[in-house]
């Protein structure tokens, strides 16, 4: 897990309906709708999300707290509907306050993971896999769909496992880059091996990004994409932290980015949980 700082996240409980209406833009689906694709939630029932109580723990292990990073996935917690409290203890006391509350999912983070428990069934959802299946839905439905379709997954490491592991379901061919070039070829050899899939690896990322339109950014590379490497019909699914993109990339293509620092991962974490 990347490690926010608060001027990345303090902006987003006032622009959660904002951003509903871009994702619905680019995507056809607002956040909700994206959370319920990635986390395989067909079932109405279970969408209906305000008969589950949402309790947000702060953790003070480690570096500690993010200032504004529970206010945060509170408004995301509420905004898809749930009933969300901050809890008034930190750490185990928070923990103990969540099961006083009778709280069904919890939601808390420190330096190396951040999951949703569902505290009746057990469940445990973790934030890279969540991200990655959310972010590898968004990029789908932006696409009008990826089986056939070669995509770029920038990044190797953890999150790019997992983007790896749902773009293969979705049928989609890999092209992999990462700076690393033993993980570059250990994850294109996963690909083909464990999912069966198409993967091509050992091309320099100027010559991939100006191939390939369809790009998955799982890297924490800043200014790695340039405005020369893209075009008109490039789309990126980027939940990298922070952006790839340099400004004149975001201006080409930011009406077909997807990006954010919490909103993806933490919906779909918590509608997986419920799973």
């Amino acid at each position: 897990m990347t490690r926010l700082i608060s001027e990345q996240i303090r902006s987003i409980p006032e622009a959660l309906n904002y951003y509903d209406d871009e994702l619905k833009t680019k995507t056809g689906f607002n956040l909700k709708e994206i959370a319920a694709v990635a986390a395989g939630i067909k079932d109405e029932q279970q969408l209906d999300t305000k008969l589950y109580k949402v309790a947000v723990i702060p953790v003070t292990a480690g570096l500690g707290t993010i200032e504004g990073f529970s206010e945060a996935i509170w408004a995301i917690a509420g905004h898809l509907g749930f009933s969300a409290f901050i809890t008034s203890s930190s750490d185990v006391s928070g923990l103990v306050e969540a099961y006083e509350r009778k709280a069904d999912l919890a939601l808390l983070a420190d330096d190396n993971k951040y999951v949703a428990i569902n505290l009746i069934t057990r469940h445990v959802a973790e934030n890279d896999q969540a991200t990655a299946s959310g972010y590898c839905a968004a990029l789908a439905n932006m696409a009008g769909g990826l089986n056939g379709k070669e995509v770029l997954l920038i990044g190797a490491g953890p999150l790019g496992r997992a983007a790896a592991r749902f773009l293969a379901k979705t049928g989609a061919e890999l092209i992999i880059y990462d700076l690393d070039k033993k993980r570059e070829i250990l994850l294109a050899e996963t690909v083909r091996t464990m999912y069966g899939v198409k993967a091509i690896e050992g091309l320099a990322l100027g010559e991939a990004l100006k191939r390939y339109p369809l790009i998955f950014d799982a890297s924490p590379g800043e200014n790695i994409i340039r405005a020369a490497m893209i075009n008109d019909e490039t789309m990126i699914a980027a939940p990298g932290i922070p952006l790839g993109l340099d400004s004149e990339a975001l201006a080409v293509a930011s009406d077909r980015l997807i990006h954010d620092p919490l909103q993806i991962g933490t919906a779909v974490m918590l509608l997986t949980a419920l799973t």
